[in-house]
C-alpha cells in the first residue's frame, strides 16, 4: 500500500468517526428535547 493510499484511508476513517460522533451528540440533544416536551405536556394536561 502506498503512502498516499494510507493517508486517504486514515482521512476516511477520521471522517466517519467525526460523523458518528456528531450524530450521537445530535441524538442525545433530540432525546433531551423530547423528554422535556413530554414532561411539559404532562404538566399542562388536565387531570
Amino acid at each position: 500500500m502506498g503512502h498516499a493510499q494510507m493517508l486517504k484511508n486514515r482521512r476516511a476513517k477520521q471522517r466517519t468517526r467525526k460523523l458518528l460522533a456528531g450524530m450521537a451528540k445530535r441524538a442525545k440533544k433530540l432525546r433531551g428535547q423530547a423528554v422535556k416536551t413530554v414532561a411539559d405536556a404532562a404538566k399542562k394536561a388536565p387531570t
